[in-house]
């Protein structure tokens, strides 16, 4: 079978964001194997969802070689065509044209311009391989997205997930509002509320957090199969928030110091709110739960 090869060895919600794009373009050539290139956590999980077919871990030593422009690891084979979301990546470029049928489309991970980034990647590839491109319908500012999941009989629970985390101490608020959060959900009928704890989270908040349930899946897998069974999930602008919106939790996402209108997380059932203080985020939070801006159940 032919090749195409994806590479993104960026952080997860910078990936999670290419996934309508790579989903356009899986569509587009059904009969080509997906190679993914990056890191290998994430991509067993778009492997999961269907996104890509197989797996390079983008930081081995065996690639060196490759990313130097200079010769194909048997891995990889002879792929057809690429998508390459790298800063630095001419001469892997050059190197793959040599052999390559169809384009070899070498993106910036991130947008010049003022522009949601799924929009941004979406667009970018549509102009490199035509078949995958479907313009935006009027008034919408990011692609159409496809429906994912994990497979299996997957019934949410009735517990709500609260992230107070992030991979910047500047897009957390502080925990009180964490805290309220779950005292707030109780008193609205959540039997169960749990905290999720990711790695840039330190022992010291775990220890505020004394009484509560915790969460701290072991990799990025279970936290999927974690978010997809969660009556709501409630977070900062992270990864975890990225994966909680695209997997279609109902999801309210918390910006405080990134842009919602670039870097927002997309999803049938998410919201993006922006709060400058604890109290105006937890009055919108209540707002956007008491009008049900978010569809809760199935």
């Amino acid at each position: 079978m032919e090749q195409f090869l994806i590479c993104h060895r960026g952080a997860l919600g910078d990936f999670i964001l290419t996934w309508p794009a790579l989903y356009a373009l899986r569509e587009s050539f059904p009969d080509l194997q997906f190679i993914g290139l990056g890191r290998p956590e994430y991509l067993r999980l778009a492997i999961r969802l269907g996104l890509i077919d197989t797996c390079c871990d983008g930081e081995s030593s065996e690639l060196i070689e490759f990313f130097s422009g200079h010769s194909l690891p048997p891995a990889l084979g002879s792929p057809k065509g690429a998508v390459l979301w790298l800063a630095q990546g001419q001469a892997v470029s050059e190197l793959l044209k040599k052999s390559a049928s169809l384009p070899v489309a070498l993106i910036p991970p991130f947008p010049q311009k003022r522009l949601h980034v799924a929009t941004y990647h979406y667009l970018a590839v549509g102009s490199h391989f035509p078949m995958a491109r479907s313009f935006l319908p009027l008034g919408l500012s990011t692609p159409p997205l496809p429906s994912f999941s994990l497979g299996g009989s997957m019934s949410r629970g009735e517990y709500a997930l609260i992230h107070p985390g992030s991979g910047s101490p500047a897009k957390n608020y502080s925990l009180w509002l964490y805290c309220e959060l779950a005292r707030q959900l109780r008193q609205q009928g959540y039997s169960e509320i749990r905290f999720l704890l990711g790695p840039a989270e330190d022992e010291k908040l775990e220890q505020h957090l004394s009484g509560e349930l915790i969460e701290r899946p072991p990799d990025v897998e279970a936290l999927a199969q974690l978010q997809a069974k969660a009556a709501l999930y409630i977070g900062n602008d992270s990864g975890a928030s990225h994966l909680a919106a695209i997997l279609g939790t109902p999801t309210i996402a918390l910006y405080k110091t990134t842009d919602p209108d670039i870097w927002g997380v997309i999803g049938h059932r998410a919201v993006n709110l922006q709060a400058q203080s604890e109290g105006q985020a937890l009055l919108a939070i209540r707002d956007i739960l008491m009008r049900k801006q978010i569809i809760l159940s199935d």
